[in-house]
């Protein structure tokens, strides 16, 4: 078992991952223990509108309204994360008003609804072992950076409130041979 669980917090992609969906990336970890983690990309928007799939949750939907890459395990299977002081959620996360949403019940306590294609997983001290190789950063997260409508800054914004040393890597350039 992790001797920290860091469900709850950002992975935010250090500059060494640069293969998609995750350079450049954060990542929810929804859960993370001696079975492993699981989490969803939060900066990976795709074109699929989601009211072109699901028109009856459209008005609840934060922008973009559209489909988000979770990750690459089940891009076949849906996540809803919900975010709602009074929500119901179908299993809430370590985020206090953030969980996952059982899109069949009302959504009317909630006050932001994401939907993930897929989502990212880590099996039993994988992440551990790419946190100790320096490809991931910890980050305290926060429930409204889940629900960010603008999602192409979100590497930089996040590590720019990080710990220690990390925000020095907001200037990082994508490509560094093109510095």
């Amino acid at each position: 078992m992790p001797e920290t669980s860091f469900a709850g917090r950002f992975l935010v992609a250090t500059p060494i991952i640069t293969t998609p969906p995750f350079a450049r990336s954060v990542v929810l970890l929804l859960e993370h223990d001696e079975s492993g983690a699981i989490g969803v990309v939060l900066n990976q928007p795709t074109n699929l509108a989601v009211q072109d799939h699901l028109p009856e949750i459209d008005g609840v939907l934060s922008d973009p309204a559209l489909v988000f890459l979770g990750g690459p395990v089940s891009s076949e299977t849906a996540i809803a994360l919900g975010r709602g002081s009074s929500a119901d959620f179908l299993r809430p996360s370590a985020l206090a008003d953030v969980g996952i949403i059982d899109l069949e019940k009302p959504l009317d306590d909630l006050d932001d609804l994401r939907i993930f294609a897929g989502y990212a997983g880590w099996d039993p001290d994988q992440l551990e072992a790419e946190l100790a190789e320096g490809a991931w950063w910890i980050v305290l997260a926060n429930s409204s950076d889940v629900f960010a409508a603008e999602t192409d800054d979100l590497w930089v914004r996040t590590i720019e409130r990080a710990p220690g040393t990390i925000p020095l890597y907001a200037t990082y350039p994508t490509d560094p041979s093109a510095n």
